[in-house]
């Protein structure tokens, strides 16, 4: 594992990016004490929790939308589940 100071770090970013890149870790030193480990990431998986979030916003959004709609809705068979539910 390739171990990088955080004065390194700052300086060589992009190196440290590439090297991310091609699936290495990298230990963060900071004064030459371990302080932390930066990993890849396993990019199919982030992708498909991308999209499951994606759907999931969308479905919520319409939803939300839609909840207006039925505020008016008048039906004499929502006042008896109102006081069957206060009971």
């Amino acid at each position: 594992m390739h171990r990088v100071g955080a004065r390194e770090l700052r300086l060589h970013s992009g190196d440290v990016m590439a090297r991310l890149r091609r699936g290495e870790r990298i230990l963060l030193t900071l004064r030459g004490d371990p302080v932390g480990v930066i990993s890849p990431i396993d990019r199919t998986a982030v992708a498909a929790r991308i999209d499951a979030e994606a759907r999931r916003s969308e479905v919520l959004g319409w939803l939300a939308l839609s909840e207006s709609a039925f505020r008016t809705w008048d039906n004499a068979d929502d006042e008896v589940w109102d006081q069957i539910e206060a009971s």
